[in-house]
Order: C-alpha cells, then structure tokens, then sequence
C-alpha cells in the first residue's frame, strides 16, 4: 500500500511540475519571436511607404532629382571654365594680330618712298626697284662683284635706253682707292677689253659711267662671262685687279626689264585717293563725338 501513495504521489508531481515545463518551453521560443520581430520592423518601415502619404514623399524625391540636375546645371557653368577656355579661343584673334601687324609692317614697307626692293631675279641679275610714291616705279640690273676672297668690290647697274645709237647704259661703282687715271677696262670672255674712264667719285665710291651699242649689247647677251679690270692708286700697270662680271641670266633679266620699261605706268592713284576720302569722314565723325 505505501507503494501505491508514493506512485500517485509521483503521477501528481508530474501533473504540478508539467505547466513548468511549459513555461520553460515558452521562454525557449521567445527568440525565436525576436528573430521575427526583426523582420516585422522592416514591415513597418515598409507600411509608412505603402501609406499614401508616402506616395507624396517619393514625389517629392522626385524634384530632389531634379535638384541634381540643377547642380549638374551648376556643374555646366563649371564648365563654363570652358568658356575660360574659350577666352584663349578669343585670344585667338590676338594670335591673329600679329599676323596682321606684319601684314601691316610689309604694307608700311610697301609704302615707304625711296628704297630699293627686288623685283626680280635671273641668274645672277637682279632686277631691283625704287618706291615712288606715284607712277611706275624706275627699275635697273645689279649686280655685285666680289674677289678671289669673296670681298665685295664693285657694283654694276644697267639700264635699257632708246638715245641714238647708245642701247643701253651701265654705271660701275668702283672703291675710293681707285686709280682714276687709268679707268677701268671691261672685256667679254675673250675679247679685247675697252677702256672707260671714272666720272667722279662720291662717299659710295668712285663712277663710271657706260654705254653700250646695240652690238655691244649683243655680245653682252651671247656671252658667258665679262672681266671688269681695275687698278689700285699707287699699284703698278701690271698689278690690276680682275673681277669676274657673270652674264648669266643677263638676257632674261634684260629683256624683262625692256618689257617693264615699254608697258604704260598703272593708274594705281585715284584708288589710293580713294581711301584718303573715306578717312575725312571717319575724322568728322570724331569731332562730335568729343
């Protein structure tokens, strides 16, 4: 029989010590429930997004977008820096002016009256220029001699001419120290030099002054090489100083400056009249404007 109690008492310990158990199984699920809690807090974040309010609220991101682009539109005139740029490409006419003060420079060149420029050129012949302020300007042949050494020595000038029987002219500028009393002589290649006697001298040396027929021009034209012989003061007959006279290119360039010289001066002074019109007003303009 006391076995019996004991057994009952037991079962009823059982019975009393269950709802325990129950509640320690309850405590062991409450995590699990905080895990969803986590969960159930993005919900809510959620619900306020499918609220219609929300709604509004992405609207209105919407013009947040948009500020964006106005600070992309800020960032445009950053790059309006370009622009910064683009004031070097405005610069770019300065880089342009001074190609138009060289221009401006070779015009104030062009326009200076009573210096010489080179027209042309032809073997060793230069046809060179003076500017004159109206008309053709006058033109001549040059040349210049040198010595053995390379040393300019002498110069020459030539001219057509319709006088009689003279064809052309020449005129040689020889050194100060020129013996003038012997003159010079000039020879085509192997012919026999002629004697031409000095004129006078001047600070640029001492001139001779030449013509030569229409034969003497010939042979000019038809030959290869004239010596032109001069004679130091004090030197002796036989110390002379020879200077080759190159005749190549001499019958283009003589016939160039022929041609030059037979065509009618241009009519180049009533345009240039013309722009000193179109100054005077601009200067009457002026005047009011002070």
């Amino acid at each position: 029989m006391p076995i019996k109690h004991s057994q009952a008492l037991i079962a009823a310990l059982a019975l009393i010590a269950a709802p325990a158990f129950a509640q320690d199984a309850t405590p062991e699920a409450t995590p699990a429930p905080t895990q969803t809690e986590a969960p159930a807090e993005t919900p809510s974040a959620e619900t306020p997004s499918a609220e219609t309010p929300a709604t509004p609220a992405p609207a209105d991101a919407a013009p947040a977008a948009d500020t964006p682009a106005a600070t992309d539109a800020g960032a445009a005139p950053t790059a309006g820096t370009a622009p910064a740029a683009g004031t070097p490409a405005a610069g770019t006419p300065a880089a342009a002016t001074p190609a138009d003060a060289a221009e401006t420079a070779a015009t104030q060149e062009e326009s200076q009256v009573g210096q010489y420029y080179a027209k042309s050129t032809n073997g060793e012949w230069t046809t060179r220029c003076i500017r004159t302020d109206q008309g053709k300007d006058p033109c001549e042949l040059y040349q210049l001699m040198k010595d053995g050494q390379g040393n300019s020595v002498a110069e020459m000038t030539l001219i057509p001419l319709k006088n009689g029987e003279i064809a052309a002219g020449a005129t040689l500028i020889a050194p100060l120290e020129t013996d003038l009393i012997q003159g010079l002589g000039l020879g085509i290649d192997n012919a026999q030099p002629r004697a031409y006697p000095f004129s006078f001298c001047a600070p640029v040396g001492c001139i001779s002054r030449m013509g030569f027929t229409a034969a003497e021009l010939s042979a000019l034209k038809r030959g290869n090489t004239a010596k032109v012989s001069l004679r130091p003061f004090g030197a002796t007959s036989e110390e002379p100083i020879q200077l080759q006279l190159s005749l190549s290119g001499f019958t283009a360039a003589f016939d160039e400056l022929q041609a030059y010289a037979d065509a009618p001066a241009p009519e180049a002074a009533p345009a240039a009249e013309a722009p000193a019109a179109a100054a005077a007003p601009a200067e009457g303009e002026a005047a009011p404007a002070e």
